[in-house]
């Protein structure tokens, strides 16, 4: 909780801690669906929370950022200024503790808090340049430079080496086909880079 209240503006403290719901919630728990309509939003305490959208016809899945500890999804603050359903997904990567506060009082926040105005806004920028970044890998960068990039930063999100993924989710993920990343993966073995196992991925030092 410390974390959390660190980064938040010291106005909003008291209220923070009244209204607090604290949840555990497993790993791969989805948390928000496309077209939901938000009544809380999720601040992290420990953990992690991927937000990305889903084809639902084709099953492929565009990552669009992270929300780790001490954080908060802009998206899910946008959608709950507007009044909007949401535009995205999110669901956790691993076992977390979230914190949920009422939609109602991140209004009242926004309109009474500049010093909460300017959370939002930084919050924004911050996933808005891991946006960015991921927008350039996918315009830019070979699929198997996406490959690699994308494992590097799963091992160093996860804090291990050793990343347990099927070549299908993968493929989901990155945006392309099974037999593709089959194909980069076994050539990224025979160049040393990572070892294959069933159900995940070794990534070499």
């Amino acid at each position: 909780m410390k974390n959390i209240l660190d980064s938040l503006p010291n106005s909003v403290h008291k209220e923070f801690q009244a209204q607090a719901e604290f949840i555990s919630v497993p790993a791969k728990t989805l948390l928000v669906s496309e077209g939901d309509k938000l009544t809380k939003i999720p601040f992290v305490i420990n953990g992690r929370v991927r937000v990305y959208k889903e084809d639902k016809d084709s099953e492929r899945e565009l990552l669009l950022y992270h929300v780790r500890a001490a954080q908060t999804c802009f998206m899910s603050i946008v959608s709950s200024i507007r009044g909007t359903k949401s535009k995205v997904e999110a669901s956790t990567c691993v076992d977390s503790e979230l914190v949920f506060i009422p939609v109602s009082l991140i209004n009242k926040w926004g309109l009474e808090n500049p010093e909460w105005t300017a959370f939002v806004l930084d919050t924004f920028m911050d996933r808005y340049c891991e946006l960015v970044d991921s927008l350039e890998s996918m315009t830019f960068d070979r699929v198997e430079v996406r490959i690699e990039k994308f494992l590097q930063k799963q091992a160093l999100l996860n804090k291990t080496d050793t990343i347990k993924m099927t070549h299908q989710k993968l493929a989901y993920s990155i945006g392309t086909t099974r037999v593709v990343i089959s194909r980069l993966l076994k050539k990224l073995e025979l160049e040393k880079k990572i070892c294959l196992h069933k159900g995940k991925i070794i990534i070499q030092s």
